[in-house]
């Protein structure tokens, strides 16, 4: 089954929230070889909004599980999930000098290395729980990402990371939360756009979504061409600043760089989620053609906003 439309890339993923707040069993981070260096960042602490509810910039010698979960994970089709092995606490340079971030590793139809994925076999179990899954005896189609212990509302949400360089995997930030009871929340930015992955301005295109339900019209979904490509070899800043009707009237306002790109105000979710970070190979993210590569994210914050 190919995902065709972020609507039904979604529905695929509605796996994720089942369970996800019970999740336990908190994976370890069992890396792999040391990824190559990036360029450049910048200092966390930049851009800070309001009172900082959640910061983590990645400076141990392993992930943060009061924090983070290191996902394990399979949803969609023709891939074998997230897996904690690609992912790994490492220091890059930035112009001479050493930055911490945590690598997240993605690999393509071409990798033959030692990590092996899985397929989602038994719905029963906690998503995240190893048991939930069937080992795979190839690692192709693989990614990593991390997503919160805690649940967050409203607010400015903001990631700064290095998207993948090549075609083929899905660099993502999105929040989700589905208790089954027709409560809904998910914001998504998403590199390339679902469906861009094949065009040769690829790296140009973000997704960004926003949805109250999946029912149809509970979900604004917008592919904006950022005009520049995004693989550039440097870090961006990703953020949304998410206003419930509390904090604010009700509108989600996405930014590359401080720079506003979209606005949306008809599909607004108002209730607290697990925010994820990291990528998948989203079958509609391109074409695969190499073994791995790798998507740095120097730190994520999370903040208040002042009522607008």
């Amino acid at each position: 089954m190919v995902l065709s439309s972020p609507k039904t890339r979604t529905r695929a993923r509605i796996a994720l929230a089942a369970g996800v707040t019970a999740v336990s069993c908190v994976a370890a981070l069992t890396g792999g070889a040391a990824p190559p260096g990036a360029e450049s960042v910048s200092d966390g602490a930049a851009t800070a909004s309001g009172t900082v509810l959640f910061f983590d910039d990645f400076n141990g010698t392993s992930l943060d599980t009061t924090k983070w979960v290191a996902g394990l994970h399979q949803w969609g089709a023709d891939n074998y999930g997230v897996v904690p092995e690609n992912l790994s606490l490492t220091t890059v340079n930035d112009a001479g000098t050493p930055v911490d971030v945590l690598a997240a590793r993605a690999n393509g139809d071409k990798y033959t290395g030692p990590v092996r994925g899985i397929l989602a076999t038994d719905a029963s179990y906690p998503v995240g729980d190893p048991r939930r899954y069937t080992r795979q005896d190839t690692g192709v189609r693989t990614g990593g990402l991390v997503w919160t212990k805690e649940r967050f509302g409203a607010g400015r949400y903001e990631v700064r990371m290095k998207t993948l360089p090549y075609s083929g995997g899905c660099s993502c930030i999105w929040n989700y939360y589905n208790p089954g009871t027709g409560d809904y929340t998910e914001i998504d930015i998403e590199m390339p756009a679902a469906g861009k992955g094949d065009r040769a301005d690829w790296s140009h295109w973000a997704g960004f979504n926003s949805y109250v339900s999946l029912e149809p019209g509970d979900a604004t979904l917008e592919d904006v061409d950022l005009g520049l490509p995004q693989n550039d070899g440097a870090f961006h800043t990703y953020r949304w600043d998410w206003y419930d009707g509390v904090n604010g009237t009700p509108r989600i306002e996405f930014y590359v760089d401080n720079v506003l790109y979209a606005t949306q105000t008809a599909t607004v979710p108002t209730l607290p989620a697990q925010l994820w970070v990291g990528n998948w190979a989203a079958s509609w993210s391109g074409d695969f053609a190499y073994t791995s590569q790798y998507q740095y994210i120097d730190w994520v914050k999370i903040s208040t906003l002042g009522g607008q």
